[in-house]
Parts: structure tokens; sequence; C-alpha cells
């Protein structure tokens, strides 16, 4: 019988274009509790770190039926190759996983985008959920799929409707120019 863990890998990998990957993380703390993107991304002015998408697998809970996937942003040193979360309070004992396709993901909609970091994930009954906050708790939602814009959906807009006057080739789009 497959773990949840290893149910997350392969139903996730399904709608990523790179694989994921379970990494080795360095927990140095320093940051801020619940704000893993704003930590990481404040580490960017160090020269040679970028920052990393991906999912915290919590450490095995008390059935072994049940999971929590939450993503999660943390830190690449490239000069001493390695990765490194300055989020304080992970559980001892989470499972780092490397999922790229979120950061090209909030890359590509980030004027759309509420939130960088996406629903987190569980694994229950059998199937998976998405987690939301709600005012007394966490509301579940089945989720047939574990997409990119499934995990994203409550905190992602609807695209803006165009209604172009010049020919798409010469409309200047913020920084981009498509030809």
């Amino acid at each position: 019988m497959e773990s949840p863990l290893v149910k997350f890998l392969i139903h996730r990998q399904r709608f990523c274009k790179s694989a994921l990957d379970v990494v080795c993380v360095d927990s140095i703390g320093g940051g801020a509790v619940i704000e893993c993107f704003g930590n990481a991304y404040s580490q960017l002015r160090r020269q040679g770190v970028t920052i990393v998408s991906g999912w915290l697998a919590e450490p095995r809970q008390h059935s072994q039926a049940q999971r929590q996937f939450t993503q999660h942003w943390w830190n690449f040193d490239d000069q001493r190759r390695e990765y490194f979360d300055t989020t304080p309070a992970i559980e001892k004992g989470a499972i780092y996983i490397l999922d790229r396709d979120i950061a090209m993901f909030t890359i590509d909609n980030n004027a759309r985008l509420s939130s960088c970091v996406s629903s987190s994930v569980v694994y229950s009954r059998g199937g998976f959920y998405t987690m939301e906050y709600a005012s007394e708790g966490y509301d579940l939602h089945p989720a047939p799929d574990l997409s990119t814009e499934r995990l994203f959906a409550s905190f992602l807009r609807p695209k803006p409707q165009l209604a172009l006057q010049e020919p798409a080739s010469q409309v200047n789009l913020g920084v981009a120019l498509i030809h």
C-alpha cells in the first residue's frame, strides 16, 4: 500500500513540467512565523541566493492514512550549493519537496494572484482535499486533481478581457511587447 507521501508525489507530478524532488534543507530560523514567502524573498539581497518553492510534508501524523502538505518557500545558496529556510517553527522531521512549477506559475500569474502561497493539501479518507482557512478553523474541499491552477484557485483573479483596438502585434503590455 502506497503512503500518502508517495500518493501526493505521484498525483502532483502529473501536473508538473519539472520533476518534484525531496531535498535536504537547513532550517536556520530568524524569519517571521507564517511568512515563508516574505522570509525567503528577504534573503534575495544576499549574493548567490535564490528563492525556491515547494511543499512541507508534515512528519508522520497519528494516522498513517492522513497527511498534510503545506505549500512553502525557502532559499538556495548557489555558492554553498545548499538549501536553507529562515522560517521559524518548522516541525522537526518535516520533509521538503521541491516544486519548481509553483514558482513559475507565480511569476507567470503575478498580476492576478492575491497570494504567492497556494492552498495546503490534505490526504485523508483515500482522497486529496485543498484546505482553506475559515473563520472557525479550516474548510476542506475535494480536489479531484492537484493542478497548480486548482491549488491557487482561491487566490487567482480572472484573466482580464482585452478589447484590442490595434493589431495584437503592436500592443504594449507593460515591459513586454508582443510581436
